[in-house]
């Protein structure tokens, strides 16, 4: 009896082992197929992350393509065409080859990845870009790729009339904005006075828009009981504006010839053009010291395009003309180097279109101002300036500013050719994943 009872002992011992055996198994089958779970989740994670990453990866060199086809708003305007004249092999993009430029390459490691893309753009006339970004995933021994397509088109530089980037403020009850087109004069007033401001305030008081109001994500605008915007107010008004770019060699540009020179019953101190003390298609510098632009006036004749740097600190011209018009006009493009660019009583800034007459201000220009009736026909393009229009005074053409102020009896016309023949830049305008 006693040897059953220890042989039913050691079978049931047995069975408890068996038990404890088969337990076990399963909790381990258990156990590894939660971390292989785990494992695949994690891959899928990291492949997942890795595949967002190639896009943004693919993105940042259509963004590098796009800077070099853009490098600064006073480099889209060369001799005055109304095209860019963008030198594409700059930056170490190279001639082109096979009907594109690049490929520029970039590599960087963020992380346990290393991520990197591969750009290229056509030579076309709107140039399309292709990019492929890659991400490296160590724990995956694997690269993912993603290749796009954009396309892009020509915008103009000037989106709205009038833009303060900071604000734009308007004292008065007489100030009015319209549209016009000086490439045809016999069309009647438009309804295109667009204003505009990113980030400040649009202060219409009791002024006449006769156009839109378009405003930035963070910017507000007020209006009194005369005021009118005939076109209402827009929120999605969203633009970067570069600072501007002097072109490369100006530290060789030379002062300009003065002279005494008479056209059209008017002296002018320089003048640009054949007959003229200053030969055409050339740069020039205007300082201080070899010359300066204070109480001077200026001729640009007609077939004849000048590029003019001033740095005088404060520059207060008489009268600035550019001939012509159409094919045949005159351009100037005017490169304010300095604080302070001025006019003021019956001084006049006549570009004949707004087109001929460019005025770009660095990032030390910082105030332009327009008293008395002086008169302003170009286009204004000083980020960093504050723009002041007073008493009677008047812009036809477009202006860029940090801040826009107009008191008493002040006008602001938009020029509407300057849509096609204005200076423009390019954007992206369809994106395709390859």
């Amino acid at each position: 009896m006693k040897t059953e009872r220890a042989g039913n002992r050691r079978s049931e011992q047995g069975s408890v082992l068996m038990v404890t055996l088969y337990i076990a198994i399963l909790f381990g089958m258990f156990l590894g197929a939660y971390f292989y779970l785990a494992r695949q989740q994690n891959n899928l994670v990291a492949r997942s992350q890795g595949w967002n990453a190639a896009i943004s990866m693919a993105e940042a060199g259509v963004e590098e393509a796009l800077a070099q086809m853009n490098p600064g708003a006073s480099l889209l305007v060369t001799w005055g065409l109304s095209h860019p004249e963008v030198d594409f092999n700059a930056n170490g993009w190279g001639p082109p080859s096979g009907g594109f430029y690049g490929p520029m390459n970039r590599t960087m490691a963020i992380g346990s990845s290393t991520n990197s893309y591969s750009v290229v753009f056509t030579t076309d006339t709107l140039p399309i870009i292709y990019c492929t970004g890659y991400v490296t995933i160590p724990a995956l021994s694997a690269t993912l790729s993603r290749t796009v397509r954009v396309t892009t088109t020509n915008a103009a530089l000037f989106s709205a009339g009038l833009v303060g980037i900071h604000g734009i403020d308007f004292k008065g009850n007489n100030i009015t904005t319209d549209s016009t087109n000086l490439a045809n004069p016999s069309l009647t007033q438009g309804t295109n006075g667009d204003i505009a401001s990113i980030s400040g305030f649009a202060n219409v008081g009791n002024s006449t828009v006769n156009g839109t109001v378009y405003l930035g994500p963070t910017a507000t605008n007020t209006i009194k009981s005369n005021g009118i915007i005939t076109g209402g107010v827009s929120n999605d008004f969203n633009v970067e504006f570069e600072s501007v770019v002097l072109p490369a060699g100006t530290a060789g540009w030379v002062a300009p010839t003065a002279g005494s020179t008479t056209i059209s019953n008017v002296t002018y101190q320089y003048a640009f053009g054949p007959g003229t003390p200053n030969p055409i298609l050339t740069n020039y510098v205007i300082d201080g010291v070899s010359a300066t632009m204070n109480g001077t006036s200026i001729y640009v004749g007609t077939n004849t395009h000048v590029r003019l740097l001033v740095t005088d600190q404060h520059a207060t011209p008489v009268d600035i003309r550019v001939a012509g018009v159409g094919t045949n006009a005159g351009q100037l493009t005017l490169y304010m180097n300095a604080p302070t660019f001025k006019i003021s009583g019956h001084q006049n800034i006549d570009g004949g279109d707004a087109a001929s007459f460019s005025y770009y201000g660095t990032t030390n220009n910082t105030a332009i101002d327009l008293s008395g009736s002086a008169q302003f026909i170009g286009t204004i393009y000083a980020p960093q300036a504050n723009v002041f229009l007073n008493g009677g005074s008047g812009i036809w053409g477009a202006v860029v500013g940090n801040w826009v102020t107009m008191t008493g009896s002040a006008f602001f016309h938009f020029d509407e050719s300057l849509v096609a023949s204005g200076p423009w830049r390019y954007i992206a305008n369809s994106w395709q994943e390859l």
